[in-house]
Order: structure tokens, then C-alpha cells, then sequence
């Protein structure tokens, strides 16, 4: 049975092994940048502003329009009050082609303050796709060495699959040939079976972070091998917190976007006090009419009594008929609602100068706790790593003293999981330092400077 469980085991190490595409971290941003839902979709979202930020949009150009009526009459008088009137029937067409012109020539400068709201707007949505942009770089980043942690989580795991294997198999050995009493045996039975469960387990945990790696590059293809290159290393920042403050001020994405936001509150107030002006309009067009009345079926009634037949051909005409009017309207009073509209346009002004010193107080409360906590995690790192050179040191020291037989399985087994435990400790302490590292750069704009720029 334990023949079968080994082979088992090792077939999953040999097939994790096999060819792989390799990915390093800047061509898995490439590929995100490239390929993130997240990111394709606000970029369809910046084409439209992008569309809409155009004079037309804002007012500026007049409106033309053709119109073309056709109407088609036939009467039948089968008997009239007048004698003098048409008798029988009369057939009438008519064709009116129209071109309409509508200009608006003044509104009190909506035109133009509309226009630079358009623009606004187009930053604005720009400046999402920053942050678009920014989240989905730092998901990719922290997904990318989520993966690799769990790599290495799994080669410690296998580490220990290995020593609990040469250890069973040792011991089996020493049954064989009575040196070894079967509640030893079964011990490391016991242990080798444990290690093999947490190294299946674990190779769950790390095909489901490449998973999620695969969407956040907007992979849709789940069946790719990626071998990561980047390894899950330390690099020690110096970080100075009012630096750090200084390039949040005038980096970050968030604050950026807020500030346009304000200057969009901005322009809708001078949209609502346009309304105060009046507004000139020009209306101009032209309209050519081709009629035709069909008399040949009427007669003419006479004042003898007798009557006529109407003419053989039909009678044509045509019309053309130019205009062009000026209009200028001036709203005097309607209730008070451009005064309320004024009103409610500065208190919304207002609302998004709150909104901006909210803002800025939870990132600087955001920096302060990541500047907190990234100072926080090199002291743990420093102290994990300590614990794994002890540890490592110590199973070293304590293989030889299980071989000779100094210590017994169950002090071996304590100290194989104290090393077990700090190497999955330092490798948790690398990546949070990462973490907090990446966190740092997203708050001060460096992850928009670094990866995009």
C-alpha cells in the first residue's frame, strides 16, 4: 500500500516538472496591461469621453434637418350646396422638400463652459483608467508572487515529504532487521502519510493561485503551465515618511481624479448661472413645393345652369420660399428655479470639497499605516529569518543524532516541524513585505511611474 502512496506522490512532483511556458513578472504586467477585463473595459469607457469631448457635443454647430412631404387628395363631390362649386372628382398632388437650419448664436456662454466640462469629463475618465490601471497592476503584482509563495511553500512541503520518506524508509530497514520496534515503524508511518496529505493539499493551493493569475492576465485558457521566473525576494527600502507624504500630494491617482471631479462641480455651477442670460437663435430654411391638381374628371358649373369639363392636362405649380428669423428669449421669472439650481450647484461644489479633504485624510491615514507596517515587517523578516538558520541548523544537527540514535523519532519529528514552520515563515515575511512595498508605491503614484510610464 505504501508502495502505491510513494508513486503516487512523486508522479504529481514529475508532472508539476514537466515543460512550462516561462513568465517573468514585467511580461505578466505586459500581458495584463494587454489583456485585464478590468482594464479593456474602462478603456472602452475612455473612448466614449474621449468621443463625446468635441464642440458638437457642447452645442456649438447649428442643426440641420430635411424634411420631405408627400400628400396625395382625391375628391368626389357627388353633390355640392353651391352650383358654382367643382362637380365630380379632382385628383391633387403635392411635393414639399424642406431644409431646416437651427442655431443657437448665444446662451450665456454654455457653449463654451460645456465644452471644457466635455474635457473634464474626458480626464476624468482618464484618470479612472489610472486607477484602473494602478489596481490592476498591483493585483497582478501580489497575484504573481502569491504564486511563486505558494511554489515555494510546496518545495518546503516536498522538503519534508522527502525527509519523512527517507525516514519511514530507514526505519522499515531497521523493523527488517530488528532494530526497530513496530510502534516506531508505525510513528513514522504515521508521520510520512500526514507530510504526503499537506503536500497534496498544498498542490492544490498553488494550481489555484496560478488560476487566479491567469484571469487577472485575462487568461481565459486554464489548462497553460506558467514556470515563474522572478523569485520571491527581498529588496530593503530606506522609505522616508515625509517623502513618501510629499509624493502622495502630488502623485496620487485617487487625489488626482478627485481634483478634476471638483472642477467638474465647477462648471455645473457656471451651467446653472448661464440660464440667467438670454438666449439668441437663428432658424433659417428653405422649402420648394411642386403641386399638381388633375382636373380632366371635373366640370365647371356655369350660371345658366349648364357646365364645362375641366381642363385635359393637369395644372402644375412650384413654390420655393427662403426665411431666416432671429430669436431671442429671456427668461424673467419661473419660480425661483434658476436661483435654486445656482444654490444647489455651489452646495454640490461644496459637497466635493468635503469629499476632497475626506479623501486626503484617509490616504494620509493609508500611508501612515502602510509606512507603520512595512517598518513592522522588515522586523519580522529579520527575526523569521534568524529562526530559519537556527532551525535549519538545528535538523541538521539532529539527522545526525536520530542516525546514532542520540534522540528518538518523537524529538527528530519536533524539530523537522520547527523547520518546516520557520522557512514557511520567512517565505509569508518576504511577501508581505511585498506587499506592503507595492502598497507604498500605489499610494505615492509609483506604480503608474514604474510599470506604465
Amino acid at each position: 500500500m505504501m508502495k502505491y502512496i510513494l508513486t503516487g506522490v512523486f508522479w504529481i512532483v514529475a508532472f508539476t516538472a514537466m515543460a512550462q511556458e516561462q513568465l517573468s513578472l514585467s511580461e505578466a504586467i505586459q500581458q495584463g496591461l494587454e489583456n485585464n477585463f478590468a482594464i479593456r473595459i474602462e478603456s472602452k469607457n475612455l473612448e466614449v469621453a474621449e468621443n463625446n469631448n468635441n464642440w458638437g457635443e457642447a452645442g456649438r454647430y447649428p442643426t440641420v434637418s430635411l424634411n420631405l412631404n408627400q400628400n396625395n387628395s382625391l375628391t368626389d363631390n357627388i353633390k355640392t350646396a353651391s352650383p358654382f362649386q367643382l362637380q365630380d372628382q379632382t385628383v391633387s398632388n403635392s411635393l414639399n422638400p424642406t431644409v431646416n437650419l437651427n442655431w443657437t448664436l448665444f446662451n450665456g456662454f454654455k457653449i463654451n463652459i460645456s465644452k471644457s466640462r466635455l474635457a473634464d469629463l474626458q480626464a476624468e475618465s482618464d484618470g479612472n483608467a489610472d486607477i484602473v490601471i494602478s489596481n490592476a497592476i498591483q493585483s497582478i503584482i501580489l497575484g504573481y508572487y502569491k504564486t511563486v509563495l505558494e511554489k515555494r511553500r510546496l518545495d518546503e512541503f516536498q522538503r519534508q515529504l522527502t525527509l519523512s520518506r527517507d525516514k519511514y524508509e530507514y526505519t522499515t530497514i531497521k523493523s527488517e532487521l530488528g532494530s526497530a520496534v513496530s510502534t516506531e515503524l508505525l510513528l513514522e508511518e504515521g508521520n510520512y502519510l500526514t507530510d504526503s496529505t499537506n503536500f497534496i493539499n498544498q498542490q492544490l493551493v498553488y494550481r489555484n493561485a496560478m488560476r487566479d493569475l491567469k484571469v487577472l492576465l485575462g487568461k481565459d485558457d486554464m489548462q497553460i503551465n506558467y514556470q515563474l521566473t522572478d523569485g520571491l525576494n527581498y529588496e530593503d527600502e530606506n522609505y522616508q515618511l515625509e517623502e513618501l507624504l510629499s509624493k502622495l500630494n502630488s502623485k496620487n491617482i485617487d487625489l488626482k481624479k478627485q481634483y478634476i471631479s471638483q472642477q467638474i462641480m465647477k462648471h455645473n455651477l457656471g451651467l446653472a448661472k448661464a440660464d440667467r442670460y438670454p438666449t439668441v437663435s437663428l432658424n433659417s430654411g428653405y422649402s420648394h413645393n411642386r403641386s399638381r391638381v388633375d382636373l380632366s374628371n371635373a366640370s365647371f358649373p356655369s350660371q345658366d345652369g349648364s357646365s364645362s369639363p375641366g381642363p385635359i392636362e393637369p395644372l402644375n405649380a412650384v413654390t420655393d420660399n427662403y426665411f431666416a428669423n432671429f430669436t431671442i428669449s429671456f427668461t424673467l421669472f419661473n419660480g425661483g428655479k434658476i436661483n435654486r439650481a445656482i444654490q444647489n450647484a455651489i452646495i454640490q461644489e461644496d459637497v466635493a470639497n468635503l469629499q476632497t479633504a475626506q479623501l486626503k485624510t484617509n490616504l494620509y491615514r493609508d500611508l501612515a499605516k502602510a509606512y507603520d507596517q512595512y517598518q513592522i515587517r522588515k522586523q519580522l523578516y529579520g527575526i523569521t529569518e534568524r529562526k530559519q538558520d537556527a532551525a535549519n541548523t538545528n535538523l541538521s544537527i539532529s539527522e545526525e543524532k536520530f542516525k546514532n540514535g542520540s534522540i528518538n523519532s518523537f524529538d527528530y519529528r519536533t524539530v523537522q516541524n520547527n523547520s518546516l514552520s520557520a522557512s514557511l515563515e520567512r517565505l509569508q515575511a518576504i511577501y508581505n513585505l511585498i506587499d506592503s512595498k507595492i502598497s507604498l508605491m500605489r499610494l505615492t503614484g509609483g506604480i503608474i511611474e514604474t510599470y506604465v510610464e
